[in-house]
């Protein structure tokens, strides 16, 4: 769909078109090996699954792994369709997550709460530093995509009551700035991105 879609508006549009997808860094609980290969499994589902076939054409290997003979085979055309040229990729960033090997369908991955984390109304970590390295890893792995943060933010404690009719919003302002600068650390690092 997201092929057809690209290719059907090229005919008819005059404006850029790109993809939206709602991605989040992984970092391994522990050194093991078991944890760097959960991290592998979460990486590939969560992120690399929406933008592998789109911008390289193919799927993560680890896919495979994860669904065994479930996973189909895919033919070449739909490579060839899927892989349209983009104007840009628009990047939906919250958190990160902190990821363990554990039982769990199909991923076999948990979890890893930070205990001196601080979390927003909806538990998502605040972490910038994720948004820098998701912005790194996007560049070394995709090229030089030009890159839009389409969705940012979180979810707090509203205060009750306005002052001066202006309502006091400290959490939410510095969760902004330090997700901005973090935007900066990355275009400084050369990636082609935007707000």
């Amino acid at each position: 769909a997201h092929g057809a879609a690209v290719k059907a508006y090229r005919e008819i549009g005059k404006h850029e078109i790109g993809l939206v997808v709602n991605i989040e860094p992984k970092y391994p609980a522990t050194e093991s090996a078991e944890d760097a290969a959960a991290v592998r499994r979460a990486h590939a589902y969560m992120n690399e699954q929406y933008l592998h076939p789109a911008l390289l054409g193919h799927y993560p290997a680890e896919l495979k792994e994860i669904f065994g003979d479930a996973w189909p085979h895919w033919p070449a055309e739909d490579y060839a369709l899927i892989q349209q040229k983009l104007d840009f990729v628009g990047i939906n960033y919250y958190t990160r997550s902190v990821t363990k090997a554990a039982e769990s369908y199909p991923l076999n991955t948990g979890v890893v709460r930070q205990p001196l984390g601080t979390y927003s109304e909806t538990g998502w970590e605040v972490f910038p530093q994720g948004l820098t390295d998701l912005l790194l890893w996007f560049k070394q792995t995709y090229g030089d995509v030009p890159v839009y943060i389409t969705e940012n933010g979180a979810a707090f404690y509203d205060a009750p009551k306005a002052h001066d009719g202006r309502v006091e919003d400290p959490l939410r302002v510095r969760y902004l700035h330090a997700h901005l600068r973090a935007i900066h650390h990355a275009i400084a690092a050369g990636v082609d991105a935007a707000v």
